[in-house]
């Protein structure tokens, strides 16, 4: 082997390594979390963005929605592929265009082909690490937002009332309005 292929493998073993402590921590506080509070325990949403921030989908582990774990790890995994796939190709390209240009083009190589397919696929990585940045802040987000929601009360207690109205005018023209009622019955 290489030895920029053992750097490589030793930087996915670390990475790994890492990972799995990362995990393994994350367990052992849910575990202290749920022995410390009670059943009605009140999600912080600086606490939730903060674990968002930390780990994608520790801010949903802590909210409790274990539902959307897949569709995180999902979507960085596809993510991530598609940046991994566009960059092979996108080296690959760059390459052919460098040969081809330097050497005069003995293979009569479409000098122009190649640039064309490097330069997009280039641009799909890009773009792809832009909606990757966007996907892991949309995380964040979708953890606030539910710690914020867990208090929110959506018993048979409340009612919204939509009522039409007419209204007049000054004028003494009729004018057709809505309201809406919030009750709180007891």
């Amino acid at each position: 082997m290489t030895a920029k292929r053992e750097v490589k493998i030793t930087i996915q073993k670390h990475f790994y390594l890492l990972a799995f402590l990362l995990f393994c921590g994350l367990v052992s506080s849910q575990a202290q979390d749920t022995l410390k509070s009670s059943k009605n325990r009140i999600n912080r949403p600086r606490e939730a963005a903060f674990r968002a921030a930390v780990l994608p989908g520790w801010g949903q582990i802590y909210n409790k929605k274990y539902w959307k774990l897949p569709i995180v790890y999902g979507g960085i995994t596809a993510i991530g592929y598609g940046i991994y796939w566009n960059n092979s190709y996108y080296q690959y390209f760059k390459s052919v265009y460098q040969e081809a240009f330097l050497t005069g083009n003995p293979q009569q190589i479409n000098i122009t082909a190649a640039e064309s397919l490097r330069n997009q696929f280039r641009r799909n990585k890009e773009q792809l690490i832009i909606a990757g940045v966007v996907f892991y802040g949309l995380t964040i987000v979708d953890a606030i937002v539910d710690a914020h929601f867990s208090t929110f009360d959506v018993s048979d207690d409340l009612s919204l009332r939509w009522l039409p109205k007419i209204d007049f005018s000054p004028q003494g023209q009729a004018i057709l309005a809505f309201s809406l009622q919030l009750q709180a019955k007891k």
